[in-house]
């Protein structure tokens, strides 16, 4: 299963969400793939940093990256060929609605579009979702989309009121919602994914739902 993870409206979490979305999969012991699709390379330097720190035995064993994608002519060919291999492919798309987001979306089974509480990103992310629609209408593509809330400020309805807000794309919201916490910034920069950084926190518990959520679309599929 593919899993493209896209906004055109960049500081959304994408990255955060790739990268800790596919370590929660890997820790469940299921065989994932992480491809960074992003021109800014968030998961190659994130990659390089992982590398000088002591990881996980388990998420070494199940959680294989791509740091640097291939070419946009091949790249939908390479990337189905490659998640023939796993049970789960994330992909951490750019902050762009381009032809590597297009070519990422025309391969994948799902879509998690990351949107804040915040009126502009919501409008913004807007392009992203009719990107997905005229795919969808136009070049046959098959890709499910989802919402999901990003960086909601603990403590506040923030969540509530976004949700109700994207009610009116028509697209399904996923029930998880990742909050702004400390400690996914602290384990980014140690190279590590949440689930090895503070297993036992709630920034850990939202990604392991989020992941029983993504679980279920292969189940049912």
């Amino acid at each position: 299963m593919i899993i493209a993870i896209t906004n055109g409206k960049g500081g959304v979490g994408k990255s955060t969400i790739a990268i800790n979305l596919a370590g929660s999969l890997a820790s469940k012991s299921k065989n994932v793939l992480l491809i960074d699709a992003d021109p800014q390379g968030t998961v190659s330097y994130w990659l390089n940093t992982r590398k000088k720190q002591p990881t996980s035995d388990l998420l070494h064993k199940n959680l294989h990256i791509i740091p640097n994608p291939w070419t946009l002519t091949d790249f939908g060919d390479r990337l189905r060929q490659e998640a023939q291999k796993f049970a789960f492919t994330i992909i951490d798309c750019g902050p762009a609605n381009g032809q590597i987001e297009r070519a990422a979306f025309a391969s994948s089974h799902f879509a998690i579009i990351p949107v804040t509480p915040s009126p502009y990103d919501i409008d913004s992310s807007k392009k992203t979702i009719d990107m997905v629609a005229e795919g969808k209408i136009s070049a046959g593509i098959k890709v499910n989309p989802y919402l999901l809330i990003s960086k909601k400020v603990v403590g506040t309805n923030l969540g509530q009121e976004v949700r109700e807000a994207l009610r009116l794309f028509g697209l399904p919201i996923l029930k998880t919602e990742i909050c702004q916490r400390i400690a996914l910034c602290e384990a980014g920069i140690v190279g590590q994914t949440i689930y090895e950084y503070a297993r036992k926190s709630q920034a850990t518990l939202e990604f392991e739902i989020l992941a029983k959520e993504v679980i279920k679309w292969r189940n049912q599929n």
